[in-house]
């Protein structure tokens, strides 16, 4: 993964952090309300519930999709990507959502481009 001040340089991202095991914030780069940049326990806690949603459905489908690395909430007007500890706050129409997966995953992407149905 890449540093909170490159991430900071992708289309559409405001503001970005990364928080503890126990929801402390550790650095917080950009122009987010403080009580928005704050919210490092609920990030927590849904890394938390998005844990055991995915060790349910590993458990009960045949398909294994092995062990959580993120998620998104993806609000009408700004979302929030977390991967780690890591969360970024992004406008939701401007945000570069495939250069934020290819920063935060850490690796570049491979492959045909994605198909436009």
């Amino acid at each position: 993964m890449i540093g909170l001040d490159r991430l900071m340089e992708v289309k559409g991202v405001v503001a970005a952090g990364q928080f503890s095991e126990d929801g402390q914030v550790i650095r917080k780069v950009g122009e987010i309300p403080e009580d928005l940049m704050e919210s490092a326990e609920l990030c927590v806690n849904q890394n938390r519930a998005s844990s055991e949603f995915l060790n349910a459905l590993n458990n009960k489908l045949p398909r294994e999709y092995g062990s959580l690395v993120g998620w998104i909430v993806w609000g009408s007007k700004y979302s929030v990507v977390v991967v780690g500890n890591t969360r970024v706050f992004v406008e939701t129409n401007r945000g570069d959502y495939n250069q934020l997966m290819i920063d935060l995953a850490g690796s570049e992407a491979t492959g045909p481009g994605p198909m436009n149905y």
